[in-house]
């Protein structure tokens, strides 16, 4: 999924990696349904959706990056507080 937001600029073999994160994409990322990061989406316990063209629905990457690191650190917390 990761490969399929990374395209080759014209001039160079640069990839360049896109700022938007497909909902198939932030599934495989964070390892949740899809109809959660839906709900917690519309609940803002999750990064707000961004509406593509047409009815293409994506999330910004550093939001989802952030989340996600966001969630990692608290659980490192709680797990050095029970030792």
């Amino acid at each position: 999924m990761f490969l399929e937001s990374i395209t080759m600029t014209q001039d160079s073999n640069l990839a360049v990696i896109s700022p938007f994160v497909h909902v198939a994409e932030a599934v495989t990322m964070t390892k949740c349904a899809r109809s959660t990061l839906i709900k917690y989406s519309s609940q803002g316990k999750f990064p707000p959706m961004v509406r593509l063209l047409g009815n293409r629905i994506a999330f910004i990457r550093a939001d989802v990056q952030s989340w996600i690191d966001c969630r990692v650190a608290s659980a490192m917390g709680a797990a050095n507080d029970e030792k």
